[in-house]
């Protein structure tokens, strides 16, 4: 009876011990879970600002091309009439 009450401990204290261990391992998964949330979180954020700060460059090197463009176009017809003038 006896021996059978200290097996009995031993596998009480071993079970608390499993559970202990158990409890670590899972504040650690948490842990590590949380960490790469962030991790994601933050990487996330900065590829929108670069995405943003990409459209803003491409919105303004549109405007300027537009700007080119309509400056080209003001020059046609003061070419055309030269060509007709020289011809």
């Amino acid at each position: 009876h006896s021996r059978l009450k200290q097996e009995n401990l031993q596998l009480v204290h071993r079970a608390n011990a499993l559970e202990e261990q158990l409890k670590e391992q899972e504040l650690r998964a948490d842990q590590t879970l949380l960490e790469e949330i962030k991790k994601q979180r933050e990487l996330l954020s900065k590829m929108e600002r670069e995405k943003s700060i990409e459209i803003e460059n491409l919105q303004a090197r549109l405007q300027q091309l537009d700007d080119e463009n309509s400056e080209l176009r003001s020059c046609v017809p003061c070419l055309k009439a030269n060509i007709e003038r020289l011809e």
